[in-house]
């Protein structure tokens, strides 16, 4: 029986369902004739023919014509196959890229646009590609989660000489290029959504909330956005180490939690 999973899966790469069920069922039966390959996987006899012609035209089933005119057929080999796939996928891929950026190189908006970045996956794809594409440097704030997440991206940019600067909640070793924040009560409030920021270039930015918690971040090119959040940062880095550096370190505590205090007391309000 041919597993639906492996044909959406082929689907995916450009043959219709009735194309990869052929390949598939010719492939595990060998060398056939048509009406087996229908037998096998389940298409029409009316399709069948049809089908194979389409799959023969793309080369992936080669056939002979036996002397009383009976044609059989066989498909090509699935590492051969894989590999043709890989290479009109890949083809395309670069030419769809190509064709993409074109079109957004031309298209020059001239309003604030903040985009909605939805998903757990989607928010780490597009915190990876900001960090691949940046030049000059990355400026995150980030939670324990999502830190371990996107380390192997962060270690890559610095490898390749972008600096890297931000700060850390939860994390107890972070790399040597981000602070450690210290923990404090608003931290552990009762909705315990941790957030991050992260910034490529101070020219594209996203933030929003924690790629584990699969719900959303948002994207903006906005000067004004950038400069809030790479400055909000900032300043959590200097308060940290502010504290690091206080020689009375129960002083600078106390002033964290008035602090901390008058912005409860607002919130109450």
């Amino acid at each position: 029986m041919i597993e639906n999973s492996l044909i959406n899966k082929l689907q995916n790469f450009g043959l219709n369902q009735y194309e990869a069920k052929a390949y598939v069922a010719l492939l595990s039966i060998g060398t056939s004739n048509a009406y087996s390959i229908s037998k096998v996987s389940g298409i029409p006899r009316a399709r069948i023919y049809d089908i194979i012609e389409s799959l023969t035209n793309r080369g992936f089933v080669m056939f002979e014509e036996t002397s009383d005119n009976v044609k059989n057929y066989t498909a090509l080999p699935a590492d051969v196959f894989l590999e043709r796939i890989r290479e009109e996928w890949s083809s395309n891929y670069d030419d769809m890229e190509k064709e993409l950026k074109q079109i957004e190189a031309k298209e020059k908006k001239d309003d604030i646009y903040i985009s909605t970045v939805k998903g757990e996956k989607n928010i780490l794809t597009f915190c990876r590609n900001l960090m691949k594409d940046a030049n000059e440097k990355i400026v995150v704030s980030i939670w324990d989660n999502m830190y371990l997440e996107l380390l192997p991206d962060l270690q890559k940019c610095i490898e390749r000489g972008c600096k890297v600067s931000g700060i850390t909640f939860g994390v107890e070793n972070p790399i040597s290029v981000l602070d450690k924040h210290r923990m404090n009560k608003i931290h552990n409030s009762v909705e315990k959504k941790p957030w991050f920021i992260l910034s490529s270039d101070s020219k594209k930015l996203l933030y929003g909330h924690s790629s584990e918690v699969n719900g959303n971040a948002f994207y903006t090119e906005d000067s004004t956005h950038i400069y809030l959040l790479e400055d909000y940062i900032f300043h959590d880095i200097v308060i940290n180490r502010f504290i690091k550096k206080e020689d009375n370190e129960n002083i600078a505590v106390k002033m964290i939690s008035e602090i901390l205090n008058e912005m409860k007391s607002d919130s109450q309000k």
